[in-house]
């Protein structure tokens, strides 16, 4: 289990000071931070200098497909009257050693080892990747929408994030049906749940259809006990005008993930119970020796 981190290290009345870990991770472009544990000093031929202390971070890694260590590759120290820098921080998986990560920062120090970073931008840009079993079920144009939307959250920007993921999920909510009651139909699932997910298609509104839903959904495809559809129903049910963009972001967020993590599991159950009913025909086939 990932190990989450807060990222608040003192939380003062005139500001808040987070790591430089979490920063590095979490912050998104264009913003500057107070980050605790940015340098120290260090001794080089007998020359006093400064020493960036760039941590070890949990990024996505593409080549290896999943969560990884990347730690920084080249970590020159500078004068010690160097105080404030332009940097670019090189960084690489700790397990293929092939998936990279750049960022460009503005830092200034202080003289207690914290400092003040600006993140000018990073590359691949912040986030983990939509997973494609999601651009599939979507389709080629609301695809692209879905990956604007993915774009503006990365940049922080929520109102733009939120109504593109907002206007996907309305447009495939009779896919997402359809999916679920195909995994109804796989799994063998009660002919009225299958109903009534079918009566609840039918519906113009995601409101309405999720008023026909009385049974709920498959067990597999509860998310903390919960029907991923109701969170789904509730997002759309958010106004915009009333919210504030980091509101708006952390919504957008939400509804990536519950998006993603449904679509994952309708194809995991699909999978499982398909491998199931061939390991069975196999049995059921061999010949008594």
């Amino acid at each position: 289990m990932e190990e989450i981190d807060l990222g608040i290290e003192e939380d003062t009345p005139d500001r808040e000071t987070i790591s430089f870990k979490h920063f590095l991770e979490k912050t998104h472009a264009g913003i500057e931070k107070v980050v605790g544990g940015v340098w120290e000093p260090t001794t080089e031929n007998s020359i006093r200098k400064r020493k960036i202390l760039y941590p070890s971070i949990r990024l996505h890694c593409q080549t290896c497909d999943g969560m990884r260590s990347y730690r920084v590759v080249f970590n020159p120290a500078s004068g010690w009257s160097q105080t404030t820098m332009n940097t670019h921080a090189h960084y690489r998986c700790g397990d293929c050693l092939e998936d990279k990560k750049q960022y460009a920062l503005h830092v200034e120090m202080e003289d207690d080892g914290s400092g003040k970073i600006f993140k000018y931008g990073e590359f691949p840009t912040m986030g983990t990747p939509v997973p494609k079993r999601v651009l599939k079920l979507l389709g080629d144009a609301d695809g692209k929408l879905f990956l604007k939307g993915r774009q503006c959250e990365n940049l922080g920007y929520g109102i733009g994030a939120f109504a593109y993921y907002r206007r996907v999920v309305e447009n495939h909510r009779n896919d997402l049906f359809d999916e679920i009651i195909k995994v109804c139909e796989t799994v063998g699932a009660s002919g009225d749940l299958i109903e009534e997910l079918k009566e609840a298609k039918k519906e113009i509104s995601f409101m309405k259809s999720m008023e026909k839903i009385k049974s709920g959904v498959p067990q597999g495809l509860l998310i903390d006990g919960h029907n991923p559809l109701n969170a789904l129903h509730k997002a759309l049910s958010i106004s915009l005008h009333n919210e504030t963009d980091d509101d708006c972001l952390e919504y957008a967020a939400s509804v990536r993930l519950v998006l993603s993590d449904l679509v994952e599991r309708i194809a995991s159950l699909r999978q499982d119970n398909k491998q199931l009913s061939q390991a069975v025909q196999r049995l059921l086939s061999k010949k008594k020796g």
